[in-house]
């Protein structure tokens, strides 16, 4: 069973938006951070190792924010060493960038983030702030870590061991019977994310979340040892649409298409949960909801099985 996969000019859209990020990194006021953190011991190749090192080492987003600190800059919608780390991260890694597989969609939206990255506009800056997820999600797509398929990105992650000891012996034997029949193994799947960049930020589109597991399926064919599809989040809970049942569509390509959805426990506050839903909050206030996260797992043949019957969803 095969979806559409094309590979054809994608790495010139990557390579103009490096040049791009280049050109960006020339103006004056980047000169002048790149000049500021030499004057600190920071070479160009100290700055891409930091930016490497984030997503990876627990405090190296928290040491880009202490940074700041170092370089004097007090004003929190002054993101320009933010900025200037993630550019002359980008300009080193261009060769990986342009030479990385991916679905021709998931390629063009890679150059599109680039192209971003080389202009955000003024009201956007703020989303390159460490030790923000909006930062760290740049720190892994300009280190070829993370992929932008729309109104999701995705990357290579695995089930954590710690996901499975919230699991009583019901579900935990539920899952590993799941796993037993549909590869084996806890890694390696893509795992995808909510991205800030979507047209509206306060609104999931049904129809472009499922463009994005389209282009995720694109990519997946061309990777056979990755299992399937992985997430984690409280809006897959079952628990989520008994309050909110304007959301259940987000579970719907799994439950037709052989995926596996097992409540881990609690959500914390932290999670989102309550954002942009007054009557969730009313009803956890009331006693009412107890917000919880659910595991998704949605097994290689089945996601590729669904890509296929639905290629209205490619571009």
């Amino acid at each position: 069973m095969t979806i559409p996969v094309t590979l054809e000019a994608s790495a010139p859209d990557i390579a103009s938006a490096i040049d791009a990020c280049r050109e960006t990194l020339n103006s004056a006021a980047l000169r002048e951070t790149t000049r500021r953190l030499r004057a600190l011991g920071l070479s160009e190749s100290h700055c891409v190792e930091l930016i490497e090192e984030v997503g990876l080492q627990p405090d190296a987003a928290e040491r880009v924010a202490r940074l700041r600190a170092e370089l004097s800059i007090a004003d929190a919608q002054d993101t320009a060493l933010e900025h200037c780390l993630l550019l002359h991260t980008a300009v080193a890694h261009r060769t990986r960038l342009i030479e990385l597989v991916m679905g021709t969609s998931v390629l063009h939206h890679l150059a599109d983030e680039l192209l971003f990255l080389a202009a955000p506009p003024p009201q956007d800056r703020k989303y390159l702030s460490a030790p923000s997820p909006s930062f760290v999600a740049f720190a892994k797509i300009v280190t070829a870590r993370r992929f932008p398929a729309g109104q999701l990105h995705f990357e290579v992650s695995g089930i954590p061991l710690s996901w499975l000891l919230h699991l009583g012996p019901r579900r935990l034997t539920r899952v590993l019977f799941f796993l037993a029949r549909n590869g084996g193994a806890r890694r390696p799947f893509f795992c995808h994310h909510l991205t800030w960049r979507r047209k509206n930020r306060m609104m999931l589109v049904e129809s472009e979340q499922n463009r994005s597991y389209y282009r995720i399926a694109q990519s997946l064919a061309l990777y056979p040892r990755v299992k399937g599809l992985l997430t984690e989040s409280w809006l897959h809970s079952p628990d989520t649409f008994s309050v909110s049942p304007h959301l259940a569509w987000l579970n719907t390509p799994f439950l037709e298409y052989g995926g596996l959805v097992v409540v881990l426990g609690a959500a914390e506050e932290s999670s989102g949960v309550f954002t942009a839903s007054a009557k969730r909050r009313q009803l956890y206030d009331e006693g009412r909801f107890r917000p919880t996260t659910a595991m998704v797992l949605w097994p290689r043949a089945a996601m590729l099985a669904w890509a296929s019957a639905h290629p209205e969803y490619g571009d």
